[in-house]
């Protein structure tokens, strides 16, 4: 899911100067990413249609809800103060949650697609970049799933493809 409202507070604020905004900021996206993620797949494993994006939304949820228990405590035991704004539970997409049957399916998987593409290239570059070892080596672990994801939705999002044409 893309990550609305990141510029509308500055996470670096309420931290001490010797901590690496970078970072900061880093959690601050994947907690965000990973809270849309668990809101949008608990919404699948509801009301999707085909079987493989609902078991795709239930997934999202156990998957990212155990990443976020991770990144939070990880944040909890460096010292990194995370704004409440990226810790809330986000407001359920509005477009999915007036969706139905197959349209919910399009516009869920649709929406997954770019949605993890970001995401990976968050993780990648804080993997890569990241000067906090501990966040960066949560980075690498969480890497390998979020690229899991992409290629299930890739799949999932061909096949729903195929059946619209």
């Amino acid at each position: 899911m893309a990550f609305a409202g990141l510029a509308l507070f500055n996470p670096a604020k309420a931290q001490t100067e010797d901590q690496d905004t970078t970072t900061i900021h880093f959690i601050v996206q994947a907690s965000i990413s990973g809270l849309q993620e668990i809101s949008a797949g608990g919404l699948a494993a509801q009301k999707a249609l085909r079987p493989e994006v609902k078991a795709f939304g239930k997934r999202m949820v156990a998957d990212h809800g155990k990443a976020q228990t991770m990144l939070m405590q990880l944040a909890k035991s460096k010292g990194y103060q995370v704004p409440s704004q990226a810790t809330s539970p986000p407001v359920p997409e509005p477009m999915l949650t007036k969706a139905s049957g197959k349209d919910f399916d399009r516009l869920y998987v649709h929406m997954m697609v770019p949605g993890h593409r970001q995401t990976v290239l968050l993780f990648q570059n804080y993997a890569i970049r990241g000067k906090d070892p501990a966040v960066k080596a949560f980075a690498q672990q969480t890497l390998s799933m979020l690229k899991e994801h992409l290629a299930a939705i890739t799949a999932i999002d061909d096949t729903v493809k195929e059946v619209a044409q």
